[in-house]
């Protein structure tokens, strides 16, 4: 019988480095609390009646209170990453934020981003205005 080196064991199938097992409770403690905030995301999308978000002809059935939603949403969507990146981190070694490449990665991503996100907001904004003002008739 072939006995497998350690090396070619390791190659052959993931192993979760014995150092790394707070990356591990981390992330087990991200999903569940991921998932409790998914939970009560549902439960404030019910109680604040956002269950169909279609309008009707007549009226649009909607109050300024329905937008306390959003910061639920976002916070979702950060435990998402945050879980996604502890899971990375479990079987690869994540790099320093010092090394050379992430800041500037990262602040470029945010201008480009910003930019993207603003032509293509002053564009819809100019389509719907010109639209609701010509057509609709609603100024």
């Amino acid at each position: 019988m072939k006995t497998k080196t350690t090396k070619q064991h390791e190659q052959e199938y993931y192993h979760i480095p014995k150092g790394r097992l707070r990356f591990t409770l981390i992330t087990l403690g991200l999903i569940l609390l991921t998932i409790f905030f998914i939970f009560i995301t549902i439960d404030s999308w019910k109680f604040l009646k956002l269950g169909n978000l279609e309008c009707s002809k007549e009226f649009c059935n909607y109050y300024s209170y329905q937008l306390l939603i959003i910061p639920l949403l976002f916070l979702d969507c950060i435990l998402i990453g945050l879980f996604v990146l502890n899971f990375v981190s479990i079987f690869k070694k994540l790099k320093d934020y010092n090394e050379d490449g992430l800041i500037d990665v990262l602040i470029y991503g945010l201008i480009i981003g910003l930019i993207i996100g603003l032509i293509n907001g002053l564009i819809i904004g100019l389509i719907v205005g010109l639209f609701c003002g010509l057509i609709c008739e609603l100024g």
